[in-house]
């Protein structure tokens, strides 16, 4: 008898210490709060002052079980170093003593390790008004590219990817990407277009031009142009004209056709009639001491030589080059072009920084087409704070005296009030550090300009 109920307690205190397990009551509001790849952050209804003595909790993925204790008056916990994109069980069970209080079980995910996401957003064009839309292109590493402005009054995106101009003005686009299932969400990445009027709604008034109809074989009119000869020896710029320039120039380079200017550089293979103390001959003409210009719009219409190594320009000089020398006088390509890349012209402006050292700011534009093709007109649009270049009209290329970080540029009002003055030049080089290599077998090219004529806009623009 005795071994019977010994028996038969012991088997009813199993079932009363199962039963008090199983009795215990859920922890108030156990959950998961945050996740991160490697951390799951838990919480729970603080318990009352003395109601338990200690805190279990665990984690649970398979076999592996990570186990804490916390203090009674703990209500929260961070699971650190887990496995990222892996389902865990957590476990929470409150003691008082050995007695079992509460417990519950939830379960949590890791998040996913993204891959690192970022976008490569290419520089869209400036855009006068009316152009047609400008498609935006931007490659992520992941997901998808959104496009917006922060600048609505100058700009729109439409049909998700194109930029729709609308006034005047700085357009700031910014692409975003907040990743996907693979990649992270990138940084996003902001470009800064110009929005500039077309020429024909600024009203320009002619003040000047050559036309360059002058009888078959004229030079450049004597009232209004200058001849350059030599290869720059004994002159400032010094021998190849300060860039290793292979041509030496002379007037017979320069002959009208009845319609145009033609600049020809040649060997005596080219023209025998046309040489000079180098291989090379070409030519060279300028407005210094006939022309100065100040402000106001240029233009010229020209037709690009074919081959490697030539290296024309439609440019600027300060007029004051003869006191104030070169880059302190400042100097504007409006156009250069280098036979050896047919599809680019570039613009750009050199000046002296506030150091006193050379300086520049300078554009390219990239056409589909070669530019020796077909004629084109190259022009300036020079207010005293700010230039714009165009090609056929519209603007390619645009810089402000903030560019440049002066306080007072040699394009606009020095220190006293006075206003700059420079002149303008045509040339043909060849080959030198923009030409480049000069093409084997080139034995003759031309530059052909068509006009060059200048204007005045709004209160803009004075030549004498």
């Amino acid at each position: 008898m005795k071994s019977l109920l010994a028996a038969l307690t012991a088997i009813f205190m199993l079932i009363g210490t199962n039963l008090s397990a199983e009795a215990a009551a859920p922890v108030p509001n156990f959950k998961v709060v945050s996740t991160s790849t490697s951390t799951v952050k838990l919480s729970w209804t603080k318990y009352a002052a003395g109601k338990v003595t200690k805190i279990e909790l665990n984690a649970i993925y398979g076999k592996t079980k990570k186990t804490k204790t916390v203090t009674p008056s703990t209500y929260s916990y961070t699971f650190g170093a887990l496995v990222n994109n892996r389902n865990y069980t957590f476990k929470i069970t409150s003691y008082k003593g050995t007695k079992i209080v509460g417990t519950s079980t939830i379960t949590g995910k890791t998040k996913k390790l993204l891959q690192y996401n970022s976008i490569f957003f290419g520089q869209p064009k400036d855009m006068t008004l009316g152009d047609s839309d400008q498609l935006l292109f931007a490659l992520p590493s992941g997901g998808t590219t959104v496009f917006s402005t922060t600048t609505p009054n100058q700009c729109s995106i439409v049909d998700e990817s194109y930029v729709h101009a609308i006034a005047i003005g700085e357009c700031v686009i910014i692409a975003s990407n907040d990743g996907d299932d693979t990649y992270g969400p990138a940084a996003p990445e902001t470009k800064t277009i110009s929005i500039s009027a077309p020429l024909a709604s600024l009203n320009p008034t002619l003040l000047w031009s050559d036309e360059f109809n002058q009888a078959e074989g004229s030079g450049p009119s004597a009232a209004d142009w200058n001849i350059t000869t030599g290869d720059g020896c004994g002159t400032a710029a010094g021998c190849g004209w300060g860039n290793s320039e292979s041509e030496s120039y002379a007037a017979c380079a320069l002959k009208q056709d009845g319609s145009s200017m033609i600049i020809t550089a040649t060997t005596p293979t080219g023209d025998a009639n046309c040489v000079s103390n180098k291989t090379w001959t070409s030519g060279k003409f300028t407005s210094l001491g006939k022309r100065d210009f100040t402000y106001g719009y240029f233009e010229s219409r020209m037709k690009m030589p074919v081959g490697g190594g030539s290296w024309p320009a439609f440019w600027l000089l300060g007029s004051n080059i003869d006191t104030i020398r070169w880059p302190a006088c400042g100097e504007i390509d409006i156009m250069e072009y280098a036979g050896n890349v047919a599809n680019r012209s570039t613009s750009a402006i050199h000046y002296a920084n506030s150091s006193g050292v050379h300086d520049y700011k300078s554009g390219a534009t990239i056409s589909p087409t070669e530019y020796s093709a077909d004629y084109h007109t190259y022009g300036l649009l020079w207010l005293p704070n700010e230039m714009t270049f165009y090609i056929d009209g519209k603007q390619s290329y645009k810089v402000s005296k903030k560019d440049t970080q002066l306080t007072y540029w040699p394009f606009g009002p020095n220190a006293q009030g006075q206003d700059p003055k420079m002149y303008l030049i045509f040339n043909l080089a060849m080959g030198g550090n923009y030409g480049g290599r000069i093409e084997s077998g080139l034995r003759k090219t031309q530059l052909a300009i068509d006009y060059v004529r200048y204007y005045k806009v709004g209160d803009y623009g004075k030549t004498n």
